[in-house]
Parts: C-alpha cells; structure tokens; sequence
C-alpha cells in the first residue's frame, strides 16, 4: 500500500509554495473525481497531497454589474443556493443535473473545470458564458479563458504546479440557450458529454452564436461562430441545413463520441434557433 503525505495549507500563499517545492503534488478539494475514478473502496492518493478545501479565499463570492466572481472551492450545493437570480442562465439547471445532493455538497467548481482526464458537464457551458478563470503559480497571477484549459487535440490540459483561484462569469444574458447532457448523471465516462449552443436573438438576425460539446474531448469551430453571426433568424431550408451539415461533417473527424448523437443535437439546436 502507497502512504500518502497530506498537507492543509491555511492560505494560497502556502499553497504555491507546497506547490513549487513540489511541482507533482495534488490538490484536493471536494475528491469526488479521485473517488468516482477508483476501481475498488481503498482509495489511492498521490505521494503527496494538499487540502485546499478549507481555504477562505477560494470559497468567496463577489458579484458586480459587470461579472460574478466565485472561489474555485465554491461548492456545487452552494452555487445553487445564491440568491436568486445571482447565477446566469442555464447554471442553474446544469448544476442540478450533476449526480446527486451528495455529491453536490462537496464538489467543487474548480474541481469541476480542473479534471485531467474530460471535461466535465460546466466547463462547455461556461466556455460558451465567455467566463475567465485566474491561475496562479510561483510566476505569479494570470487571467485566461477557459479555452486555456483545452489542448490543441481538444484533450483537457492543465498548467503543472497551478492553482486555480477564481472563476469568473460576465453577466451577459443570451435569449437563446440550448444545454443537453448525454450518459445520464451517474459517474462521467467515456458516453457522457455536454452540448451547449447559445446565442442573442434580435428581431431579424443571429449575434454572439456559440457551440461547444465536449466530454472526454472538446470540440469547438471559434472562426465559423463569427460566421454564423449576422444571419436571418428566420432562414429555413438549405440556408439553415448548410449550418448544421458544416458542423457534422467537421465533427466527422471526431472519433471520441457517437457522430449520430451530434448530428442530432446539432440539427435540433439549429432548427430551434432558426424557428
């Protein structure tokens, strides 16, 4: 049996510096991803571990006119529970389709966007909400978008010996908002994933088009979102058809998920944003 070195760090600063003395050390907060990954009841931790859960300053919530700030070690549980109309659409609802009560009572939002392995039922959602997220390191502090979290394979990347601070959420309304999750809510694996598709309806045409889905990889067409702006929100036909078969035929080099499963969500997103 592996014995693990845990610590608990009562601030960041302690953080960083477990992290750059040791660049492999895990960072743990709610661990409901290290638990639903291991195969039998012991569960196994790195050499060496840090408890972040219990620091105040990645558990705060600041909400201004522009965006909503939240601690990466903000629960599940406690998003759900801000005031209403705190949280943008559609968190809400999403957050109430991840596994359980129990489980949302000790996960985490950083643990949520951090996982290594997929990304997880938020990261597409606030991907497409254009949040940021502060990273911090013995470097120091930076703002990046969640994109940075993405490698160029569209596999989860992560920046080593990293702390995720802060999320945050511009306060930008879309009218229209598409959200599907496939696989159902029990443990993620390779047949979960999320589809998100949102955008601003005005009288006559398509602004701030969005559509990410993701699950153990991400896909995403940035340069075809732009040209999707600008178009009548009324067209039918081959006009709307060309959108939906330029996204499945670029999905079509896809191979980590079912190409039918998108196709299909992509043509229900399209018909409901043109209708």
């Amino acid at each position: 049996m592996r014995i693990s070195e845990v610590y608990f760090p009562e601030t960041i600063a302690e953080t960083l510096e477990l992290l750059r003395a040791n660049p492999e050390l895990q960072l743990v907060a709610g661990g409901t991803e290290i638990v639903g990954s291991q195969p039998t009841r012991s569960i196994a931790l790195e050499r060496q571990v840090a408890s972040i859960v219990k620091i105040k300053e990645l558990r705060k919530t600041v909400r201004t006119e522009q965006f909503l700030e939240l601690g990466s070690c903000t629960t599940l549980t406690g998003l759900r529970t801000l005031a209403s109309g705190t949280l943008p659409e559609p968190l809400y609802d999403v957050i109430g389709g991840i596994a359980n009560h129990g489980v949302r009572n000790i996960a985490t939002l950083g643990g949520n966007l951090c996982c290594k392995n997929r990304f997880m039922d938020l990261w597409p959602v606030l991907a497409c909400l254009d949040a940021q997220i502060e990273l911090r390191s013995a470097a120091g502090a930076r703002w990046a978008g969640l994109s940075h979290l993405c490698g160029e394979d569209g596999s989860p990347s992560f920046p080593p010996a990293t702390l995720m601070a802060r999320i945050r959420i511009p306060l930008f309304s879309y009218n229209f908002i598409f959200v599907r999750s496939l696989g159902g809510n029990a443990l993620p694996g390779p047949h979960t994933a999320t589809f998100a598709c949102m955008a601003n309806l005005g009288r006559d045409k398509i602004e701030d088009f969005r559509l990410i889905f993701a699950g153990t990889k991400a896909f995403r067409l940035k340069e075809h979102e732009m040209a999707v702006d600008g178009r009548r929100r009324g067209m039918k036909g081959r006009e709307m058809q060309s959108l939906v078969d330029y996204y499945t035929d670029a999905f079509s080099s896809q191979s980590w998920y079912d190409q039918r499963l998108f196709a299909s969500l992509a043509q229900e997103a399209f018909e409901r944003l043109c209708s």
